[in-house]
């Protein structure tokens, strides 16, 4: 290069600069740089540098104007001191508008009296802030500087060519010019004329792309990478502080001697503090990095002083998570700090800082848009559509999770709707996924977090996943976290009693089998049938197996088949295989179980999965005949297509008989017909590998082989599973977000505090979150206007709150007190005594107890209906020292319901009820069905968590009705409470009635689905259940049907719990006679063509002369009884 002539280009450069002018001594010109700063930093490979704060994704604002994207804030940033990054809205001014003057006429600033209170525009964001002349003066020097630097020239002629274009462009724009002479030289009547100076120096200066871009200019300005994102609300107040380190203490005592250890033993940082309107957070200027965030709640206080900090200008900001101390510049910023926090508490926080009903943390949500969904086919197929439409974050709370879960079947040979291979597509587009699982004590539970978390976290970088608690460090070993949620991008949430796991997805059939494999249907031979095990077959066999039969049984069961997850083959599972030892006769009689003959398998081979991916494939020996068996299919399919459309319409006929049936899953009702129409069974499995159980009679293992079968679906029916979920979006389902972010940053602060590869969350505002878009109705279900509120039970140990929140039992007790015709329950558990029996603390059946009391001297008309499990769903050996689990619950269970001076039955009874049924009932649910030929049986799992009063409020969640889910310092649970503003016509107490619609449409689909008015064929249509009051149908349909269910069950099947077995001797009796399915088929057939849906009562002389608690010296009995109640 000839560096004479570049010099003599440079002076020719300067030679056309701008033509002197003379200048105004009392005011100083800021030209713009000689070159685009952000073009040479895009010429050097700076492109991360100048999007900093993430991309310059802009979004549009549900008002109207632009935003960058939520995504943003997930985006990698750094500090707040690199050069022109871009902070500011593209192609947006910032409006800047001096407003007023505040003199200061102390002697404090003597030399700067004036503070002007400059409000600024940018886009729709709007905020203010005061500075005085000084502050000016400071960025007008740092800006100097900075154009001086810049002012480099670079000899190629690219970047002369790109200087002069700039200058002719920034030629164009008016030059900010500051006003040099000193404030303290200012007439009273100069100091407005100076306000307009300023205005105008600050207006020009931020029209100057190097200028607005440089940092000292976002600083003065209280710009950030976080003040113009959407989701965040409005811009909120910004700037530096020091912040001392820990920050989780405050002064007490002596506030010299905390001063002293301050200043000595404590380190302050910078941090630049933001305000948002429910939150305050910090960001490490370095790198821009999140550090932490404190969501405002009831126990939010500011405060300031020495006295209340120990330190000069010192600001502290407490909540029911932690303390934070910061110290500012000046008194004067402390006070604006304080007073800003503190108009935020009232304003925008009102919603969290104040009481709220049931004292919960988060406040009613009029006209919110819920829905609810029964069992977990329509509630993971809604979660599915939920997640596929996922555009920013995706949180996800569980009890249990297992990434193999297909969350739309029947399964076919497609993962796109496995929740791990869905997980990953929304991670792979960008979406950031959070989970939260509870870690549990694995000596305890088979569940394998450990291996969920793996799984999950190896699939994408954007998919983080914390467990919680440490069991060691935390001491908390006989609480979980039991809350079941799914959030969409902090818009549209779910909620209820549903985990995405094994055994949960279910729909209203509740089918007892799933063999799998497409094969036409045959009438199989008595001589082919297998026998076949069910749960309550097997508690009576284990209450009277001897130690070597289960020994003899453990050892076949080692015996298990690798390679095909189904274990479609004869015998290759050892929970078929037939005891050594005695007949076949004696087997039978005893319930064992033994292997499934060859013969047993229908012809056709089947289809396997493969173990490694849970794809399904055709096995050699059978692809042949299914190959022949689909082309069939087709075949008929075509044939029979009219015949289809008129049976459709005749269902449609059958159906709309029912009345108003809005609520009722049409789809589902029509979907089950194609296998009947093409004559053939088993087109795909529906549960695959693990996901065919059935607790009682096999506990989980080796959860991270998901695709190998834990029981033989040829020989063991699975457990139903019974479920209720809801989903709610807007403000409501934000609240769950809320919940979540504050359970999230509480794990990390615990777990992960140094490691930024898990981030912070925050919380989206609630600034017009009802204007925004929410899901289509398309995807997740019709939805409900009603006024929603969001519960919980937690604690110190569960979310880092110092304060004990137990809204869902405020509310449960709330709504049974003020009750007027019916309540409606449905749940896993009912343990609940009498106030002030020592044990079990909580107060649902206490109030029952006074409801019904009430009622009966009032000789009013009233109803509570209890539907839970006929057994709880643990494995083990009732009468042995394994079975001390489902002996002890079913004891709390009994002496809740009807055993004991504290149980609500015998209460009513001693207050002169005489007939405490007529009030309250329970119920269970079991279901029948054929697997191979054979007739099997199996209860249906009632899993719910759900109460429903006078077909107008709704609470649904994950609490059970025990002291673990419902005193808020052991589990942790989350719930809704839907109270209807939305009404119809309908019936109460044979009076006319307006019922809620939520509630409603929900209580009379259950009902049906109990009494089995769900099916097609519309042969009980005729039953009215708008009236769950009156005596028609509480006693002549309800009650009478679940009694006569439960006869059948017992003729045909000799199942257990019964009311004929009150000892152990008694079962031995019970057990050996053989029911009419296994002595007349035919005829066992024809009576249970009489069963109505799955209701029956629920047997309370069960095991009543028998003592189920924990025996002494076991180590259950060592167990505190709160592990049980």
């Amino acid at each position: 290069i000839d560096m004479n002539s570049a010099g003599s280009i440079s002076r020719e450069e300067l030679s056309e600069g701008e033509e002197e002018e003379e200048e105004d001594p009392d005011f100083e010109e800021l030209r713009p740089p000689e070159v685009d700063p952000l073009a040479e930093l895009l010429d050097c490979g700076g492109t991360d540098a100048a999007l900093q704060g993430g991309g310059d994704s802009v979004d549009v604002l549900p008002r109207g104007g632009t935003c960058f994207t939520f995504s943003r804030v997930h985006e990698p940033s750094c500090s707040l001191l690199t050069p022109n990054r871009l902070l500011t809205l593209p192609d947006c001014p910032i409006e800047v508008k001096i407003v007023s003057i505040e003199r200061d006429h102390s002697s404090t600033h003597i030399l700067y009296p004036n503070l002007y209170v400059i409000e600024l525009r940018h886009g729709d964001f709007q905020w203010s802030i005061r500075r005085r002349y000084k502050h000016f003066q400071q960025l007008h020097q740092q800006l100097q500087m900075y154009r001086a630097a810049m002012s480099i020239p670079l000899p190629t002629k690219r970047h002369r060519e790109r200087r002069r274009s700039y200058r002719e462009d920034n030629a164009r724009r008016p030059l900010p010019r500051f006003p040099k002479k000193p404030e303290s030289l200012l007439s009273q009547e100069e100091v407005q004329q100076r306000a307009e100076q300023l205005e105008a120096y600050l207006s020009n200066l931020v029209m100057v792309p190097a200028y607005r871009m440089n940092p000292h200019t976002m600083q003065f300005l209280e710009v950030s990478h976080l003040s113009f994102v959407g989701g965040l609300g409005p811009k909120g107040r910004e700037g530096l502080v020091y912040k001392r380190s820990g920050g989780h203490h405050s002064a007490r005592g002596c506030v010299r001697l905390h001063f002293l250890f301050y200043q000595c033993c404590s380190r302050w940082r910078k941090r630049w503090l933001i305000a948002k309107d429910t939150c305050v957070l910090y960001v490490r200027p370095r790198d821009g990095i999140i550090k932490s965030v404190l969501l405002m709640d009831q126990g939010f206080q500011v405060q300031s002083g020495f006295m209340a900090t120990g330190v000069n200008h010192g600001l502290l900001v407490t909540n029911l998570t932690r303390n934070l101390l910061v110290k500012c510049w000046t008194k004067r910023k402390e006070r604006e700090w304080k007073d800003h926090l503190q108009e935020l508490a009232k304003t925008s926080g009102r919603d969290f800082t104040h009481p709220n009903r049931y004292d919960a943390f988060a406040p009613v949500r009029s006209a919110s848009r819920c829905r609810w969904y029964i069992d977990g086919s329509k509630y993971c197929e809604a979660v599915a559509n939920a997640i596929d439409l996922a555009k920013e974050e995706i949180f996800i709370a569980d009890w249990w999770l297992t990434p193999e879960i297909y969350l739309k079947r029947p399964v076919v040979p497609n993962n796109r709707w496995r929740l791990d291979q869905l997980l990953q597509k929304k991670a792979e587009e960008g979406v950031k996924v959070f989970v939260l699982l509870y870690k549990e004590v694995e000596m305890a539970l088979n569940i394998n977090s450990l291996y969920s978390k793996q799984k999950l976290a190896a699939m994408h970088p954007n998919i983080k996943i914390l467990r919680h608690p440490d069991h060691m460090t935390g001491g908390i070993l006989l609480w979980a976290h039991h809350e079941k949620l799914v959030v969409i991008d902090q818009k549209f949430a779910f909620l209820g009693g549903l985990d995405l796991c094994y055994g949960r997805w279910d729909d209203f059939n509740h089918r007892l089998t799933d063999v799998g494999g497409i094969q036409m249907q045959r009438q199989i031979s008595k001589s082919e049938q297998p026998e076949v095990n069910t749960s309550m077959n097997e508690v009576a066999n284990r209450l009277l197996a001897s130690h070597r039969l289960r020994k003899q049984r453990e050892s076949a069961g080692a015996i298990l088949t690798e390679g095909y997850g189904t274990n479609d083959t004869v015998d290759g599972d050892g929970d078929g295989t037939q005891p050594m030892g005695g007949s076949d006769v004696d087997s039978r009689r005893r319930g064992r179980h033994f292997s499934v003959p060859a013969s047993g398998i229908a012809n056709g081979g089947a289809v396997y999965v493969d173990q490694e991916e849970g794809k399904v494939v055709v096995g050699d020996d059978g692809s042949s005949r299914i190959a022949s068996n689909l082309q069939r299919a087709r075949r008929v399919f075509r044939a029979v297509t009219g015949m289809q459309a008129f049976h459709r319409q005749n269902r449609r006929g059958s159906l709309d008989s029912l009345g108003d049936l809005s609520e009722v899953p049409r789809s589902e009702l029509r979907a089950l017909s194609l296998e009947d129409d093409l004559d053939i069974e088993g087109s795909a499995k529906y549960w695959l590998g693990k996901d065919y159980t059935n607790f009682i009679f096999k506990d989980l293992t080796e959860v991270d082989n998901p695709f190998v079968d834990i029981v033989n679906r040829n020989v063991t029916p699975r457990m139903p599973w019974h479920d209720i979920g809801a989903a709610v979006s807007g403000a409501a389902a934000r609240d769950i977000a809320r919940h979540f972010v504050q359970r999230w940053n509480f794990t990390k602060f615990e777990k992960a505090k140094q490691h930024e590869n898990y981030p912070w969350l925050l919380p989206k505002s609630y600034q017009d979150v009802e204007l925004e878009a929410t899901l289509p109705e398309c995807a997740v279900g019709v939805l409900y206007t009603a006024d929603c509120q969001i519960l919980r039970s937690a604690s110190n140990w569960s979310t880092g709150i110092k304060a004990i929140e137990s809204s869902i039992h405020s509310a449960y007790i709330d709504n049974i007190v003020n009750a007027k015709h019916y309540i409606y329950i449905e749940n896993q558990f009912f343990i609940t005594l009498e106030q002030g029996n020592g044990t079990v603390e909580n107060q649902i059946g206490e109030a029952l107890f006074q409801r019904i009391l009430k009622a009966h001297r009032n000789k009013q008309n009233f109803r509570v209906y209890v539907v839970m499990p006929l057994l709880p769903a643990f494995e083990g050996e009732v009468g042995t020292d394994t079975g001390t689990a489902i002996q002890a619950i079913t004891h709390w269970n009994y002496a809740s319901m009807c055993r004991g001076n504290s149980s609500i039955i015998e209460r009513l009874r001693a207050a002169d009820v005489p007939d405490p049924t007529k009030y309250i009932d329970f119920f269970g649910l079991r279901k029948h069905d054929e697997l191979h030929g054979k007739l099997i049986q199996e209860l249906v799992y009632v899993h719910s968590k759900m109460m429903i009063v006078d077909d107008e409020v709704t609470i649904i969640g994950s609490a059970n009705i025990n002291d673990r889910s419902l005193l808020g310092r052991r589990d942790s649970e989350l719930a809704i409470v839907v109270h209807d503003t939305d009404r119809e016509k309908s019936v109460m107490d044979g009076r006319l009635y307006s019922a809620g619609r939520f509630a409603g449409a929900l209580r009379r689909t259950l009902f049906r689905e109990h009494l089995g008015l769900l099916e097609s064929d519309g042969s009980a249509s005729g039953i009215d259940i708008r009236d769950p009051v009156a005596a028609s149908f509480y006693d002549g349909v309800w009650r009478m049907t679940a009694r006569r269910n439960a006869q059948i069950f017992e003729k045909v099947f000799r199942c257990i719990p019964s009311d004929s077995v009150r000892t152990f001797a008694g079962l031995r009796e019970f057990t050996a006679v053989p029911g009419l399915a296994e002595t007349d088929p035919e005829q066992a057939r024809a009576e249970l063509r009489e069963v109505r849906g799955h209701l029956v009562d629920m047997p309370m002389d069960f095991l009543a002369e028998e003592t189920l608690t924990p025996a002494p010296g076991t180590k259950e009995a060592l167990m505190p009884v709160a592990l049980w109640t």
